[in-house]
């Protein structure tokens, strides 16, 4: 299985139904008004508990109607940071929404909908960076001029440490973001992407076969795109990127926290440093080293407005989007990206088409992922004896356009 050295693991062998009932136990799918998902990680040791989050909300708009709205934050790192986020940017992108739908009367261009979304997910990083940053009023000067004790004072004043080291700890932590929203017409769909996250829209041909599309672009050392651009940004620095990972550590190009990355390196010399335990790195003192000229991590979403074509009158218009963390790509490992899309397109396709069951398209999506109908091989993921976890979290959403 790719994890864990040359040992020899053991796994169960489970039969149906039980192996289909296994699965959906640990998938945990949920259906919400033709919006389905799952949240799968099968390891079930607390330590290695799933560092991913999901929102599917419905909002009620005065004026406006009903628009749909998803998220996946997939956090590395720790839980801090991705928690923050899915708790705290559902509820700023609807007040944010809300007042423009109210300021324009329910009338919204396209474009002002981008912007909420964009706006939002940059205010929200800044908050996490204001949040540490506003303990050290002096900057960076100011902070070189602190004692190592009035820094400590700092966490452990009875008053303010416990803010003060969830600030600190969103620092030391990251997430990527994959928000989607859908207006009340569904003749919209707007997707705004930070990360390494994806979204695949699936539609119907003419001639009836399914068809897929990338909805977003990768963020990370894969994307040359991206590799280009931080290289402009960084002349001369070598070691910005490693491996095509931000300074050799981080695999995302663009994430929420991962502050240590946008400040200037004495924040972590002064004061994250202190927080090893947290900082779920490994000799971090070589990687702070590197920091020459950040932000090396950018904030600023891509977002894209699709318009939906309407179906044939009194017919469903064949069209779904698959939302997923980065573990749902782990399992296709050995295909080339665009073969992967189209077998989910395809697993998702047919298990539309299947009308002799009524069933979770997101549950069939990461079914077909684990090995199908192959029972040894689903049989292995779910059941292998390791104490560490043997795959990445996987999250799907599939929604129904």
């Amino acid at each position: 299985m790719g994890l864990g050295g040359p040992e020899r693991w053991t796994y169960r062998i489970l039969q149906e139904p039980r192996l289909s009932a296994e699965l959906q136990g640990l998938a945990k799918p949920r259906s919400v008004g033709g919006v389905d998902s799952i949240d799968f990680q099968p390891c079930q040791s607390h330590e290695f508990r799933s560092q991913d989050r999901m929102c599917i909300e419905n909002w009620q708009m005065s004026p406006g109607g009903t628009w749909v709205f998803t998220a996946i934050f997939d956090g590395h790192a720790g839980h801090a940071t991705v928690e923050h986020a899915a708790r705290s940017l559902p509820v700023l992108i609807k007040q944010a929404l809300e007042s423009l739908l109210v300021s324009s009367r329910g009338h919204v261009l396209p474009a002002a909908v981008s912007g909420v979304l964009s706006d939002c997910i940059v205010r929200f990083d800044h908050s996490i960076t204001t949040d540490f940053t506003r303990m050290f009023p002096g900057g960076p000067a100011g902070l070189q001029g602190m004692t190592s004790s009035q820094i400590r004072h700092l966490f452990q004043d009875r008053a303010s440490a416990s803010q003060n080291m969830a600030a600190a700890t969103r620092c030391l932590q990251g997430s990527t973001a994959l928000v989607t929203l859908t207006d009340p017409s569904k003749h919209n769909l707007w997707i705004a992407n930070l990360g390494d996250c994806q979204a695949v829209l699936g539609s119907r041909t003419r001639t009836g076969d399914w068809s897929a599309t990338f909805a977003t672009a990768l963020h990370d050392g894969d994307n040359p795109s991206e590799i280009l651009r931080i290289r402009n940004q960084h002349p001369g620095e070598r070691e910005c990127l490693v491996d095509n990972r931000i300074i050799g550590f981080l695999g995302p190009t663009r994430s929420l926290g991962d502050t240590w990355l946008k400040l200037p390196p004495i924040f972590s010399q002064r004061v994250l440093l202190n927080f090893r335990r947290e900082w779920n790195v490994q000799q971090p003192e070589a990687y702070i080293a590197r920091v020459k000229s950040p932000p090396y991590v950018s904030n600023v979403p891509d977002v894209h407005h699709i318009p939906l074509s309407k179906g044939p009158p009194g017919q469903q218009r064949g069209l779904f989007l698959i939302s997923c963390s980065d573990g749902l790509a782990d399992l296709y490992d050995g295909r080339t990206r665009t073969e992967m899309v189209h077998r989910w397109v395809m697993a998702v396709g047919q298990a539309i088409e299947n009308t002799t069951r009524e069933g979770n398209l997101a549950l069939s999506l990461l079914r077909d992922g684990l090995g199908g109908d192959d029972i040894r091989l689903v049989s292995q993921k779910l059941t292998v004896e390791m104490e560490e976890r043997w795959m990445d979290d996987v999250t799907i959403i599939v929604q129904r356009l």
